[in-house]
This record gives structure tokens, C-alpha cells and sequence, in this order.
């Protein structure tokens, strides 16, 4: 059997090196090794083990300057400082910082339609009622549409929500979370450490039992 000639042998080498090489990157860059985009996706489905991290406070709109209610299927941005709609609550959905919002006093969730528009709706389950936290370079918080991505909750000086296609990330989009009345007074009347102070013949009385029964 004759040998091939060495001219013929190289490329056939080679394309076996570069199908090696093609398998070690496609295993380098399977998504078992690629630990970084396995938690964002693991972030982005809800999770259905752990129990909801509940919080209740108050979303202040830098735009209007009062506070988001949700009454019904009506959403606005006109609400007082301590009022009953003001109060809202938080449910975190996910690992990450994806959240459903509802309003305390009516019961219905802050959701967004096909559309842009900011409604209510009783059930919160959808993803139109998802949230994500995001937070500004100047500490304001802004929520973006998980169905919607670029969509944002808004609403303008007169506290009326602002359709989200039309709106860009900025004054009307961003929120404050503040503690509601009633936890400003349970910080407010939290009690203090009482320190005790001996007095100098209690302190030398002490000093002198221990000197006492060390020698015992």
C-alpha cells in the first residue's frame, strides 16, 4: 500500500486541528460553564419555592409630588402623605428584583396593557402586573414593564399616568419608597438603652466581696 504524499497529509491535519478546536470553545461556551448568564436566567423566572418577601410603604412621585394609588381599575399619583390609599404593598416574584405592586386599601394590583397604559386589576398573577426595580444614579427608583421591557410606570405634574410608549426614563418615571406614619412612630419611640451608673461606695463594696472570696 502505497504512503500518501506528506503535500496531502497537511490539510487533513489541519482540519483536524480546527475541529478540535471548535469542539473546546462550543463546551468553553455552553451555558453549563457560562455561570453568569445561568443566574440571570434563573432571576428572570418566578420563583414558586420560597415564601413572598412582603413589604408596605409609600411610592412618592418626583413628578407630582404626592403619592401612587391604586383605586380599582384607576391608578393616579395624587395621594396624601399617610392616607389609606397612599399605603401600598410590595410582593417580591423572583430572586432578583422583579416585584408586584397593589394597593392596600383596594386590593387591586398596578398593571400595564398592550398599549402603554397604567390599569388595575384584582388578580396579579400576569406578567402585565410585573415589576422591575431599577435604581437611578440619583437614588430614584424606577419600575419597567416585565412584559414591556423599556416601558416604564409614569405619570405627570397633575399625578395622571403617562402612556409608556411615549415616555423616556427620567423625572416622571422615578419614585421614592417612604416609610409609612405609623412606622415613623415606632421608630420614633423606640427605647433607648438605659445605662446604669454604680456609685462610688457601691463600686468599692463590689471590688472589696470580690477581694473577699478570691482569698477564701
Amino acid at each position: 500500500m502505497r504512503c500518501l504524499p506528506l503535500l496531502r497529509l497537511v490539510p487533513l491535519m489541519l482540519q483536524a486541528l480546527l475541529w478540535i478546536a471548535d469542539l473546546q470553545v462550543s463546551s468553553v461556551a455552553s451555558p453549563l460553564h457560562d455561570f453568569g448568564r445561568h443566574v440571570e436566567e434563573e432571576m428572570e423566572d418566578s420563583d414558586n419555592t420560597s415564601r413572598r418577601y412582603i413589604r408596605n410603604y409609600q411610592l412618592y412621585s418626583r413628578s407630582s409630588r404626592k403619592h401612587l394609588q391604586i383605586f380599582g381599575k384607576r391608578v393616579d399619583a395624587l395621594g396624601e402623605d399617610g392616607s389609606e390609599n397612599a399605603e401600598v404593598i410590595v410582593e417580591t416574584d423572583t430572586f432578583g428584583s422583579r416585584v408586584r405592586i397593589k394597593g392596600a386599601s383596594s386590593g387591586f394590583y398596578l398593571c400595564m396593557n398592550a398599549r402603554g397604559k397604567l390599569i388595575g386589576k384584582r388578580r396579579g398573577k400576569s406578567r402585565t402586573c410585573l415589576w422591575k426595580e431599577l435604581i437611578d444614579e440619583n437614588k430614584w427608583t424606577a419600575f419597567e414593564s416585565v412584559e414591556f421591557p423599556g416601558w416604564n410606570v409614569a405619570f405627570n405634574r397633575r399625578g395622571r399616568p403617562r402612556k409608556a410608549p411615549m415616555i423616556k426614563r427620567g423625572k416622571e418615571t422615578q419614585f421614592m419608597k417612604r416609610l409609612l406614619p405609623r412606622d415613623k412612630v415606632k421608630l420614633t419611640n423606640k427605647p433607648e438603652f438605659d445605662f446604669s451608673h454604680l456609685t462610688t461606695q457601691m463600686h468599692h463594696r463590689r471590688r472589696h466581696s470580690q477581694h473577699t472570696t478570691f482569698y477564701q
